[in-house]
């Protein structure tokens, strides 16, 4: 049913795109855009400048991926459909269908070779498997990305830090906090060696969450107000979904050090910022961390209805049925994955083969190049022409037989009979062909060789004509 509204939902908002035009100033540097790339970092610039917590957002994204698709624009309604899918569907914890739209729109940046939609798709493709609490598959995809940015320039240094961060977060949330550990320390180093406040902001919360993810709760909480200090100074923007995870880290820390009333404190803190944009993801953390607080101080009222709230949360961001979904869309993405291997080594195969066959044609070439060289030097007689013309007739046969071999087996379904059959008709044209050549080269051979053996006599008599004269 949910599913069924988010389409209803988009389709109303596609229906009022078609009378909305795109703005004149992103209009402009979309057209000056000379890539795909660019066309798509123009595009993900003009909607980052609109506030996350402007409703705006929404519409103008959607808006946007109609304005595309009436217009024909394939780059930019695929941009578009990843936008939608990772400002969207993930925020809203509709994390199958942000996977559906990924995977659909994953080959067609990669057809046109345009890694910067690829490293975007595997953004949201991560974020939405980490929201869904599959782990290894949100690593995997941010190890990816993380793969496609070179660290040619600070812009993309700052993106390396934001996917090592990433990976920090999901170790840190799956209970790998070794590893969480390395890469949230490699997100931090490189935020302040650029002095990227705002990030750096994130990736010291995500480094406190994995001391919280090892126990150490003494070392994250110290790490966890630096982060807050950074959102309260303005030094980092503000991000209410941020903000809600961090509060509820603030509560994950209070109640594993039994401080029940601060753990208290925090989680509904977390609630008044997560409720009214349906972060239900944060919203189940701050009822779990309510729940087990009054559990803990024997408050059996309260205790019951953030349980019921916890359960109903819970089932609505990890039911069944969605869970079936997104391992079907992850099983049908790596059945593709595995296609594209596949064919990228029959590829190569047929390059390597491609060569090897170039190579046999340039020897047969330099076959008949030597051989009719020779027999302008040199005087031949007709056994070794004759030997010379059968190599020859020999090899033009099996190199024949080598290049039509995957077609001449798939005509004749390998049948033993159908391929000597074909195999001899192909020798039946060649013999003649091959007695007309060789007549031809004898009678080239005898007239040359007699103007050879004419050459050398005339040069013999007058080497014995000359001590006469002299």
């Amino acid at each position: 049913m949910k599913i069924k509204l988010i389409i209803l939902f988009t389709f109303c908002f596609a229906a009022i795109g078609y009378s909305q035009q795109m703005p004149d100033s992103l209009k402009a540097k979309y057209d000056k855009a000379k890539t795909d790339e660019d066309k798509g970092e123009c595009l993900i610039k003009y909607l980052s400048s609109i506030p996350m917590t402007d409703s705006n957002n929404v519409k103008n994204t959607l808006e946007l991926s109609s304005w595309f698709k009436q217009h024909h624009d394939n780059v930019g309604a695929d941009y578009a459909d990843v936008l939608i899918a990772g400002l969207i569907l993930v925020k809203k914890s509709d994390n199958a269908a942000a996977l559906k739209i990924c995977f659909d729109v994953l080959p067609h940046f990669e057809n046109r070779k345009d890694n910067f939609g690829i490293y975007k798709t595997y953004n949201v493709i991560t974020a939405a498997y980490f929201a869904a609490r599959s782990y290894e598959e949100a690593a995997k995809y941010d190890k990816m990305a993380l793969a496609l940015m070179p660290d040619t320039s600070e812009a993309q240094k700052l993106s390396i830090s934001k996917a090592y961060n990433g990976i920090g977060c999901i170790y840190g949330e799956s209970g790998q906090a070794d590893s969480g550990l390395v890469y949230a320390q490699k997100a931090v180093n490189m935020d302040v060696e650029f002095k990227n406040i705002p990030q750096l902001a994130v990736s010291i919360s995500t480094l406190a969450e994995n001391y919280i993810a090892a126990g150490q709760y003494d070392i994250a909480l110290p790490f966890l107000k630096k982060s807050y200090g950074y959102y309260l100074t303005h030094q980092a923007k503000k991000n209410d979904y941020l903000l809600s995870y961090l509060m509820n880290d603030f509560a994950q820390v209070f109640l594993a050090t039994q401080q029940y009333d601060s753990a208290v404190y925090y989680a509904h803190k977390a609630l008044e910022i997560s409720m009214p944009f349906d972060y239900k993801d944060q919203s189940m953390r701050s009822y779990e961390c309510l729940y087990k607080s009054f559990e803990a101080t024997k408050h059996e009222d309260s205790l019951n209805r953030y349980f019921r709230l916890a359960m109903i949360t819970k089932d609505s961001l990890f039911n069944i049925e969605k869970t079936k979904s997104i391992e079907a869309l992850g099983f049908r993405e790596q059945l593709r994955q595995q296609e594209l291997t596949t064919e990228k080594l029959k590829a190569e195969e047929e390059r390597r083969q491609n060569i090897q066959y170039a190579l046999i044609a340039l020897g047969i070439v330099g076959f008949i190049t030597l051989f009719l060289i020779f027999s302008r030097t040199l005087v031949a007689n007709e056994r070794l022409i004759s030997f010379f013309g059968i190599l020859g007739l020999l090899i033009v046969f099996e190199f024949i037989n080598l290049f039509i071999h995957p077609w001449l087996a798939r005509f004749t379904h390998e049948s033993p009979v159908l391929m000597l059959l074909a195999l001899v008709l192909i020798a039946s044209l060649l013999i003649p062909l091959h007695h007309q050549l060789e007549h031809w080269i004898k009678g080239k051979m005898i007239d040359k060789n007699k103007a050879i053996r004419l050459a050398a006599a005339k040069k013999t008599i007058e080497q014995l004509e000359k001590p006469q004269n002299q």
